[in-house]
């Protein structure tokens, strides 16, 4: 019995030693697809739409952004991890969003209230799924049970602590006005939302100014020392050059030089520029702030 307490004593020191995160197997799931990236970061594919990320520390876990909300993904992301679970956009659009009514609270920048609520709509959320049909045991039900989500505002450096792995969030204002990124320096990620995918959407409405943008771009760049690995909203993990090549595309849209040509989405027209694998779609009457 002595031997069997010495070796769990053991392994208790060596886990705690070694800032072990308590993670298990995500169930199959016919909406989901999950796998794990790095120690202690599990990547959420939402049906192919959006990306969303799991955290995890030895006290606790940060879930980035909530995806399109279709699917019961508290109870997903309960199948990685028993820890106590923080929820956090990166910003208010619907497809990053969508889930947050599954959750008692959701940090996000302050400048991006007004976009959640806005988009805290069923309708929409279905609309940006399209045809596609969640399967009917993953529909989420828990609906009569919850109150209203509770917003809960972060600014520049707010440090969410996960025990032993600390993330610091970025203001990055341009794609939406309260856009934010997280550092993991520790581990050297950065989690950047929809501010670093290799085709940003600064043409829709309620972007701000693309020299507004820029200046997003370069304070990220002034910190790259502090991370190796983009992890964005869309699309797979990138470089910290990324971003260097994004701003060179930026700066050829505002002197003149890109050979812009028209763009077209479901959120609206614009032009589009782009430079090696950064590609930025901008509204040509918004580019500079007044």
């Amino acid at each position: 019995m002595k031997t069997l307490v010495s070796k769990i004593t053991i392994l208790a020191l060596f886990l705690s030693i070694t800032n072990y995160a308590v993670c298990q197997t995500p169930y199959s799931s016919g909406w989901f697809k999950a796998s794990q990236i790095s120690p202690g970061v599990w990547y959420i594919d939402d049906h192919g739409t959006d990306n969303m990320y799991v955290v995890i520390g030895s006290d606790s876990a940060l879930l980035i952004d909530t995806g399109l909300g279709m699917a019961n993904l508290r109870d997903y992301v309960k199948s990685i991890t028993n820890l106590p679970l923080i929820v956090v956009n990166t910003h208010g659009h619907p497809d990053h969003a969508g889930a947050n009514f599954q959750f008692e609270k959701v940090y996000a920048h302050k400048a991006d209230f007004p976009l959640i609520s806005y988009f805290a709509n069923p309708e929409i959320r279905k609309s940006m799924a399209g045809d596609a049909e969640v399967p009917k045991n993953e529909i989420f039900t828990d609906t009569l049970n919850l109150k209203p989500v509770l917003l809960d505002a972060i600014e520049e450096g707010y440090i969410f602590n996960l025990g032993k792995r600390q993330l610091e969030v970025i203001h990055t204002p341009g794609h939406t006005p309260g856009e934010i990124c997280l550092v993991d320096r520790d581990n050297k990620l950065l989690f950047s939302g929809d501010n670093d995918n290799t085709l940003v959407w600064l043409h829709i409405q309620g972007s701000l100014p693309l020299d507004v943008y820029l200046l997003s771009l370069e304070k990220l760049n002034k910190r790259a020392t502090e991370f190796t690995t983009l992890l964005p909203g869309h699309g797979g993990p990138l470089d910290s050059d990324f971003i260097t090549e994004q701003i060179t595309c930026v700066k050829r849209i505002l002197d003149g030089s890109c050979e812009a040509k028209p763009y077209e989405s479901f959120a609206g027209n614009g032009m589009i520029c782009n430079f090696k694998r950064a590609s930025v779609a901008y509204n040509p009457d918004n580019l500079r702030s007044k």
